[in-house]
């Protein structure tokens, strides 16, 4: 059902939200990107509740593995 108070209906379509992966990036560059992301969002934690591996649909060695094969480490403190 569409409602409206006049007889003219007004329609905006919502604009896509911007990526901050550029779209020449490679899809390495994109999974990197996005993962390392995931790990700083949940605070370097990569198991448990909200840990970055849970959030990734990933078992937390699947997960340790993208990082390694994608060289992410944690900075030093």
């Amino acid at each position: 059902m569409i409602v409206s108070n006049s007889q003219i209906l007004d329609v905006s379509i919502p604009q896509r939200h911007s990526s901050s992966i550029p779209t020449n990036a490679s899809l390495e560059d994109a999974e990197r990107r996005h993962i390392l992301a995931v790990v700083q969002k949940s605070g370097w934690r990569l198991s448990g509740p909200g840990g970055a591996a849970g959030k990734l649909g990933l078992k937390r060695t699947t997960l340790q593995s993208k990082m390694k094969k994608l060289d992410i480490q944690r900075p030093a403190k």
